[in-house]
């Protein structure tokens, strides 16, 4: 949490860059470990990229359900509202090279 601390001049350039770049790209969401205090966050990035018209891209490998019961309502309505989802299939490809060696 130190590194979210609003008062820490670091955690606000982040929190400012992340926010404001052109495209941020959350990539396997729902594998860390999550808390109110990261879910909050993780609303307050998403509903301020979408205020400002800011591009995300977020890939995950949770299904609708469990990202609705890991995540806020807000957040969840905001991702499920705001985003085109797309459902891609197919191998895990570190799985495919573990069993080729």
């Amino acid at each position: 949490q130190t590194k979210f601390d609003r008062n820490d001049v670091d955690s606000k350039n982040m929190n400012d860059y992340i926010f404001n770049c052109d495209l941020l790209i959350i990539d396997d969401l729902g594998s860390e470990y999550t808390n109110a205090f990261i879910a909050a966050q993780f609303f307050t990035c998403i509903n301020e990229r979408l205020i400002h018209k800011k591009s995300t891209i977020i890939s995950t490998n949770l299904s609708l359900e469990s990202l609705a019961n890991l995540y806020t309502e807000r957040s969840f309505s905001r991702i499920t509202s705001s985003y085109a989802l797309l459902k891609i299939i197919g191998d895990d490809i570190r799985i495919k090279e573990k069993i080729k060696k």
